[in-house]
């Protein structure tokens, strides 16, 4: 039996993609690990509802410090985390390993080092970074739905091992739909649409998030979920018909859902196809080296998602016509059942642990 202690760091990134994979792993352990959190993100206090010990160090942004000093702070904060937790594996999920990171074995002699490396890189990228993949023990690679459009800088590189699409949850861990419809406060025996963009006001009809919601409001019986920033923003200037809501993971109730609006990004690309959500993908193009319009091509040209580059009056009309229709959503959801692919965060789980000591029981 593998023992010992693992711990899980990951970068802030444009949203909690590299938090969500490292909790997806954690959460797969076997009983003798110990599990312990070191996060650039804001969002890292969610980690406790998991059942995991964390560390809050702030980003550069965050602090308001320039890179060079701020290199130096982490480094410095991380070493006494380090030798404070004494961790055999330390596993860093993001696009680019801190300068702390890749020296931790000159902090702790020993410990043993995984890169969990996100491929779908944007194309023509200069990825010095991945001269770094030297350092680590194991690189292992989330699998991607849309690897065939892949066209960045990880393609054809030797140095990874592969597993399934990393999403926190299982099927078997959803909310049946009358369960799931009630935290989302809408009627189960109705269709729901969930738009998940992350920006823009509901109340301006000139964002992205105005004209879909407004565009799906015109639906006959359709109810709409919008998810938000914050638990008190929920509620505030929503107009009738609309339901604002924070629940993290909201994987966890998309069996009350019958169609999405949402951003390609890993996250949220696999878990609404892996859990059989006919979406339309609205590609986010300033989320640094993930090559999110690839994946909503791949959508679209697979057959199992609509690719709306932009929600202008055209994109949105598109939204209603297709998604509205309750045939077009059956044709999407039974070819996202041929494209469905297992779980790969027990896999990636599996190759942290091979790197841990072995014990008799």
């Amino acid at each position: 039996m593998s023992t010992g202690d693992v711990m899980y760091v990951s970068s802030n990134g444009f949203g909690m993609g590299h938090l969500t994979r490292l909790m997806a792993m954690a959460g797969r352990r076997s009983d003798g690990v110990r599990p312990y959190v070191v996060s650039m993100s804001r969002a890292v206090p969610l980690v406790a509802d998991q059942g995991l010990d964390y560390e809050y160090i702030p980003s550069r942004d965050d602090l308001g410090i320039g890179a060079r000093r701020w290199r130096f702070v982490f480094a410095e904060r991380f070493a006494s985390v380090l030798l404070r937790e004494r961790p055999d594996v330390v596993v860093f999920d993001g696009v680019h390993p801190y300068e702390g990171v890749l020296a931790s074995r000159t902090v702790l002699p020993g410990v043993r080092l995984v890169w969990s490396r996100r491929a779908m890189w944007r194309p023509g990228l200069v990825a010095q970074q991945l001269a770094s993949s030297s350092v680590f023990d194991v690189v292992v690679e989330p699998g991607e739905l849309a690897a065939e459009l892949d066209a960045g800088a990880t393609v054809g590189r030797t140095d990874a091992v592969r597993v399934g699409p990393v999403t926190l949850l299982d099927h078997a861990d959803l909310l049946p739909r009358e369960q799931a419809a009630a935290a989302l406060g809408v009627d189960p025996d109705r269709p729901t649409a969930l738009v998940t963009l992350g920006v823009g006001s509901i109340k301006d009809v000139e964002s992205d998030v105005g004209r879909v919601v407004n565009g799906l409001l015109g639906v006959p019986g359709l109810q709409v979920v919008v998810t938000r920033p914050t638990i008190a923003s929920a509620q505030s200037d929503l107009p009738p018909g609309v339901r604002g809501v924070w629940l993290y993971p909201i994987s966890r109730y998309l069996a009350a859902v019958d169609l999405a609006v949402a951003a390609a990004g890993y996250n949220s690309f696999h878990e609404l196809a892996g859990f059989g959500v006919p979406t339309a993908f609205v590609a986010n193009t300033t989320t640094g080296v993930d090559d999110q319009p690839a994946r909503a091509r791949w959508a679209q040209r697979a057959g199992v998602g609509l690719d709306v580059p932009v929600l202008d009056a055209s994109g949105v009309r598109r939204v209603v016509d297709e998604l509205g229709d309750p045939g077009r959503r059956a044709v999407l959801r039974a070819a996202l059942e041929q494209v469905r692919r297992p779980n790969g965060a027990a896999a990636a789980q599996a190759q942290v642990e091979g790197l841990l000591p072995r014990r008799a029981r």
